[in-house]
């Protein structure tokens, strides 16, 4: 029997991606194998988000070679967002048998099974959404569904949109026949997710927007959990919280992408809002959810931010109601206007910043904790594994829950909060 590998680097969507071209493979009757044995094809899906994930990419790709050198039947296709922006590097590293663009990730099959040569496209001139379905993921506890892809605003320090190229949606139908064959393979969550799932229409109907598709969704039967991937905060209107706080399937866990905290540094990476409509979102989440969770996105070393900004920013943070941070260190990446901007921030400097970050993201989550196990907050979610007679699941709110078990759980863990436990809370 054929075996395929699948190395996978950043994001959800390349997650969601692979799981997909794995499936592909599946119905080939090809076996799903980890990188590091021995497979006929491997396929490597890089990211380009920081230059550490380049790196990764690369040498996930020279891994692959090493095995294709014992054995030339073997084939090593490339594919993703560091490929599509650096073409020519994945093909300096050796006897790569395709490169594979971002939007025709569904074409690796039609590659493999009959040496179908495969064009490599401008990403930025593709205006349709690729469709690409599965199942069955690669994670088993909760299904994550690739609804968007592309984003339009280019913002300074970022590199993705070259990769990823425009906004596109997938029609509301397909989406919502791969989520009933979810839900039929016993999924009890989706994760909807896209580059920037707030851009999110219809591509036949204009006025079809992101609620629109929850709302569908939400009347699907034997699905207990919808949870949204990052949305922009500027797309994070007050419309949008009041009909999605009516949406009894979708969780109180909302994420955010803040990247930083001052109105300064907003500006000059071409940012679309400022700090005053991002404290409105996070008031406005609070105000139509009993204490939701959330997280945000932040840089720590963008070009310009002085120490005085830093602490600015970190102020400003400090008096947000929020329950985590993503930390992402600053990563110069060619061809956007922040690789040439001045006031570059050095290595030390935006270490320390990050730890600094973590620390509070760590103070916040603690807190948050604390406050829903004090106000007896309900949490539930849905089973993943059990250790030692202890059940555990990612709870609605995204705080982990653990409680006792039987041989047989639930499918679905829930209860009251008692006392933390590890890295959340113990519930009865």
């Amino acid at each position: 029997m054929k075996k395929i590998a699948i190395a996978t680097f950043g994001c959800k969507i390349n997650q969601y991606e692979s799981s997909c071209i794995a499936e592909d493979f599946k119905k080939q009757g090809y076996t799903p194998v980890s990188f590091r044995e021995q497979a006929d094809v491997y396929v490597v899906n890089t990211c380009t988000v920081t230059a550490r994930t380049d790196f990764k990419s690369r040498n996930a790709v020279r891994k692959a070679l090493k095995v294709k050198k014992r054995n030339h039947d073997v084939k090593v296709i490339v594919t993703g967002c560091y490929s599509q922006r650096s073409r020519d590097e994945i093909l300096s590293l050796g006897d790569v048998d395709c490169v594979i663009d971002n939007n025709s990730k569904n074409r690796v099959i039609d590659f493999v099974k009959q040496s179908e040569s495969v064009s490599f496209c401008d990403i930025l001139q593709q205006k349709n959404f690729s469709e690409h379905s599965t199942g069955i993921m690669l994670e088993k506890s909760r299904a994550f569904v690739k609804v968007q892809d592309g984003c339009d605003y280019y913002c300074a320090y970022c590199a993705i949109p070259y990769a990823r190229g425009h906004s596109r949606s997938r029609r509301p139908g397909d989406a919502l026949n791969q989520i009933k064959l979810l839900t039929e393979n016993g999924y009890r969550e989706v994760v909807l997710g896209g580059i920037n799932l707030g851009l999110y229409n219809d591509p036949d109907n204009e006025r079809y927007k992101l609620i629109d598709l929850i709302e569908e969704i939400s009347r699907i039967d034997d699905l207990d959990f919808i949870r949204l991937s990052s949305i922009e905060p500027q797309l994070f209107t007050e419309e949008f919280i009041k009909r999605l706080s009516k949406i009894k399937k979708v969780v109180p866990h909302f994420h955010i992408p803040l990247q930083n905290g001052t109105d300064e540094i907003l500006k000059l990476m071409r940012r679309q809002y400022n700090t005053e409509l991002f404290s409105n979102v996070i008031r406005n989440l609070n105000q139509y959810y009993n204490n939701p969770a959330i997280g945000i996105d932040i840089i720590a070393g963008l070009p310009g931010e002085t120490e005085e900004l830093f602490e600015k920013a970190l102020s400003f943070l400090r008096g947000l109601k929020f329950t985590y941070l993503h930390v992402f260190t600053y990563s110069r990446r060619k061809g956007t206007l922040a690789e040439k901007m001045k006031g570059q921030i050095s290595s030390d400097d935006k270490k320390n910043r990050s730890n600094t970050l973590h620390r509070l993201s760590e103070e916040k989550t603690t807190v948050y904790k604390e406050l829903l196990l004090n106000q007896q907050i309900y949490l539930s979610g849905v089973y993943e594994n059990s250790d030692s007679g202890i059940a555990t699941a990612l709870s609605d709110h995204y705080i982990r829950i653990y409680r006792e078990n039987d041989k047989h759980p639930d499918e679905i863990i829930n209860g009251i909060p008692v006392s933390l436990y590890k890295d959340g809370v113990l519930i009865k």
